[in-house]
C-alpha cells in the first residue's frame, strides 16, 4: 500500500501529556511543506532506520492538539505495541488512512476515550490488511 505522505525526523520531548491519558507518543515537529495532509488522525506506521527499519504499527495526531493546546504544531505518534523511551531517534513515518479531524473535546476524559476508539480502529485496520495478506 503506497502511504499518503511520508515525513521523517528525531523524536523530541513533547508535553507529556500523552501520557497522563495513557497514551504516551512520539513527537515529530509539523513538516511545513506543501504536500503536507490536513491536521488530524491518521493510521500510520513508524520505520526505525537505525534499527533494521523495525516498523511498528501506529496512530497518528497532526496539528495543534485543540484540547490541550499549548506550543507549536506537531505529529504526535503512539505505536500501538511498543512502549520505550524514544527520544533522540530517527523515525520515519507513513500516513497509511486518514480517521478524523482534529476535535477540541470538552474534557481531558472525552479526548482519552476517543484516542482508545481511534487506537481500537487502528489495530482492526492492521488485522484487516493482515487477514487480506493471508488469503
Amino acid at each position: 500500500m503506497e502511504p499518503l505522505y511520508v515525513m521523517e525526523g528525531v523524536i523530541m520531548a513533547g508535553k507529556r501529556i500523552g501520557r497522563t491519558l495513557g497514551v504516551p507518543t512520539a513527537n515529530l515537529p509539523k513538516p511545513q511543506d506543501d504536500e503536507t495532509p490536513p491536521n488530524g488522525v491518521y493510521v500510520a506506521q513508524a520505520l526505525f532506520p537505525q534499527e533494521n527499519n523495525r516498523l511498528e504499527q501506529a496512530v497518528l495526531s497532526q496539528g495543534v492538539h485543540p484540547t490541550l493546546p499549548e506550543g507549536d504544531a506537531t505529529v504526535e505518534v503512539y505505536l500501538l505495541n511498543c512502549q520505550e523511551d524514544l527520544y533522540g531517534k530517527p523515525m520515519v513515518v507513513q500516513y497509511l488512512e486518514y480517521m478524523r479531524p482534529e476535535i477540541k473535546f470538552d474534557s481531558r476524559e472525552a479526548l482519552r476515550a476517543q484516542m482508545q476508539q481511534d487506537i481500537i480502529y487502528a489495530r482492526q485496520w492492521f488485522a484487516r490488511r493482515e487477514s487480506a495478506k493471508q488469503r
